[in-house]
């Protein structure tokens, strides 16, 4: 579940400096700005269908934001994402931090492929993304940016688990409403900071939802017994 949460959450914040340091210019040049950065650093596709703007009232909004499964996978799309939508603080734009008062995801969904060799389509994009930063791709005009947000929500969530390959029937893991406060602190932090942030908190109580869930007995009743490790190691993919 790290993984899925990892890779989420890059995208997030690169949504959040797109927007932020884009939002003086036309929805569509956002919009370009969020699929190419993340098309980039995922080595997949990325996708928006909408983006809408408004710096007088300060807020934005990135509509059916998808990201496609990696080459080696069926075709369709391992995360897709309703709606995330932010409100900043204007003023702040001018100076540091850069301070984003809100930032709402709503109804993300993970669509994990796990096969019969245990790999995953998550764990591949999660590779992709660790490529590209180990590679200095990460390094943007944005990097050295620091940003606080106030408050961040991931509600509506949910895990689709497919694992056919498997021969067991998919499961859907609904993930709990997750609120955290003032990430980033009065100073603000880098946006790698930021995500670390947001990865530990959401991965500790999404770990929970995972642990309750039918998944692992699953496997081991598929599996045997005899074959433990190799039970663990599935596992360990999914989660």
């Amino acid at each position: 579940m790290r993984k899925v949460i990892v890779a989420i959450i890059v995208i997030v914040v690169l949504i959040v400096i797109a927007l932020v340091l884009l939002c003086s210019k036309l929805d569509s040049l956002v919009a370009h700005a969020i699929e190419k950065s993340g098309s980039d650093v995922t080595q997949t596709s990325v996708r928006v269908s909408g983006v809408d703007l408004s710096i007088r009232e300060g807020r934005g909004t990135v509509r059916g934001l998808t990201i496609a499964n990696p080459e080696g996978f069926a075709e369709g799309d391992a995360f897709s994402l309703d709606e995330i939508t932010l409100d900043f603080d204007v003023e702040s734009m001018r100076g540091e931090p850069l301070t984003i008062d809100e930032v709402r995801i709503k109804a993300p969904v993970v669509n994990a492929q796990i096969t019969k060799a245990g790999e995953t389509n998550i764990n591949k994009i999660r590779e992709n993304v660790m490529a590209y930063s180990a590679g200095g791709g990460g390094q943007s005009e944005g990097a050295d940016v620091l940003i606080r947000i106030r408050q961040f929500v991931f509600e509506e969530g949910r895990v689709e688990v497919d694992v056919s390959d498997l021969g067991l029937e998919n499961q859907t893991i609904g993930l709990p409403e997750i609120r955290l406060s003032d990430v980033g602190g009065a100073g603000g932090a880098p946006p790698d900071e930021i995500a670390k942030i947001i990865l530990a908190a959401v991965a500790k109580q999404v770990g929970s939802e995972i642990a309750g869930s039918q998944i692992d007995r699953m496997v081991k009743e598929k599996l045997g017994e005899s074959i433990t490790d190799k039970a663990k190691g599935l596992l360990d993919k999914i989660r």
